[in-house]
């Protein structure tokens, strides 16, 4: 039977080396480069800070930022108002717009305006996003010399809310009791014209032409013709219609009617004066006031 003799000397140096590494003192921290390292970082971290600080502090300087708003942009209860002027790079959504009290307020742009206004049963944040086009019910396009507004009906309201001026799908209304056009131009209407009354500037003339058509005038109840201060000439090419199933009158103190055909018949005219005759076909034609009417074929044709 074999047993192990144990090596005392070898566990003495064991015992030691133990009794060494207890008593030794082992260093705590960070040393040599690496301590170098960290302070070099925070000292980074710390400038970058004070430079961040500053920034900040210089922004709200230049932006005049406040508890009430930045700059001239202010934060009410109502909304957002701006003392000044505001440049819009993109499109503008909003309610209402509205200028300080006693200032004017204005629009402008270095091309076109364009004012939309979608339907308000519409579901309008799904079409923004989707198609700008949807759902507009009136547009107001200020483009280069000119105005378009396209919407299903136009009006014009003064200030105590009535309406003056009127475009849809029946036509063009204008409400109200006179309506003055002071250009030196004539004015054209390719269609018809409906109103109770037509009068001329004062001291100048009033002329109803048709230079290559004809003019019509109707009225249910009665026409009247006004001129109380000067001549009325009424002149066509062709023939001059008066149509009424009632009566037409012509009250006047003095009624003249030139260039009619003359009946003569031979003999000497006893008075003066003719008296007016007519034709069958409805022509008139003058003859001596002593004799009879004989109209002729040459005078009826």
């Amino acid at each position: 039977m074999l047993r192990a003799i144990p090596n005392n000397g070898h566990t003495a140096g064991n015992a030691e080396e133990e009794e060494e590494f207890v008593h030794r003192q082992q260093p705590v921290g960070i040393y040599g480069w690496r301590k170098r390292c960290l302070y070099a970082f925070i000292l980074f971290l710390m400038v970058l800070t004070i430079l961040n600080l500053a920034l900040i502090v210089w922004i709200l300087r230049v932006l005049n930022f406040s508890v009430h708003g930045m700059g001239k942009l202010r934060i009410t209860e109502n909304g957002i108002r701006l003392e000044g002027e505001a440049e819009f790079l993109d499109s503008l959504y909003t309610n209402k717009i509205q200028s300080v009290q006693g200032k004017p307020l204005h629009i402008d742009s270095s091309r076109d305006i364009l004012l939309r206004a979608r339907d308000e049963n519409k579901n309008i944040s799904r079409t923004l996003h989707r198609d700008e086009n949807k759902n507009i019910s009136s547009t107001l396009h200020i483009g280069n010399n000119r105005l378009v507004a396209q919407c299903n009906e136009f009006e014009v309201i003064d200030h105590k809310g009535q309406t003056r001026f009127k475009v849809w799908d029946r036509g063009v209304a204008m409400e109200m009791d006179e309506v003055y056009y002071s250009g030196s131009s004539t004015v054209t209407f390719n269609g018809s014209v409906e109103t109770p009354n037509i009068r001329g500037p004062r001291a100048k003339p009033l002329k109803i032409e048709a230079p290559t058509t004809s003019i019509h005038m109707h009225a249910e109840k009665e026409i009247r013709i006004y001129a109380p201060a000067a001549d009325m000439t009424i002149s066509t090419l062709k023939e001059i219609q008066m149509r009424s199933k009632d009566s037409i009158i012509l009250d006047s103190s003095k009624l003249y009617i030139k260039n009619l055909k003359v009946s003569t018949v031979s003999g000497k005219q006893s008075r003066p004066g003719y008296q007016l005759c007519m034709c069958s076909t409805g022509l008139l034609f003058i003859a001596d006031a002593d004799k009879e009417c004989q109209g002729t074929r040459e005078i009826c044709s």
